[in-house]
């Protein structure tokens, strides 16, 4: 697939990005996640334990944002051309949101 997009939400944090992370990286495919504003330590936590652990830098990032910035960094996964698959798990208005960035 190539690199992949991940946002977050606040509830089950590790949970719900791990489940998206793990098979990413089973498959050969990067992972930039973008974690809810209010529970951005646990993929930082995250990402720190998955270095130690051996997965090379730059396989798995994690960008951090507060609330006002969150739209700037959804448009950004989107946009790139770099970026073949984005995963979201939040609300059906935010979702279709970024579907409809992910077709422009």
């Amino acid at each position: 697939v190539g690199v992949c997009g991940i946002i977050s939400p606040w509830n089950f944090p590790f949970g719900m990005f791990a489940r998206k992370v793990a098979p990413a990286l089973a498959a050969g495919c990067a992972a930039i996640v973008k974690p809810s504003e209010h529970t951005p330590l646990t993929a930082v936590a995250a990402q720190y334990l998955a270095e130690c652990a051996g997965v090379p830098g730059g396989v798995f990032e994690v960008i951090t944002a507060d609330r006002d910035n969150s739209v700037l960094i959804g448009n950004a996964l989107c946009a790139h051309p770099e970026i073949k698959k984005v995963s979201f798990t939040g609300s059906t208005a935010v979702g279709k949101l970024l579907m409809k960035q992910c077709s422009d």
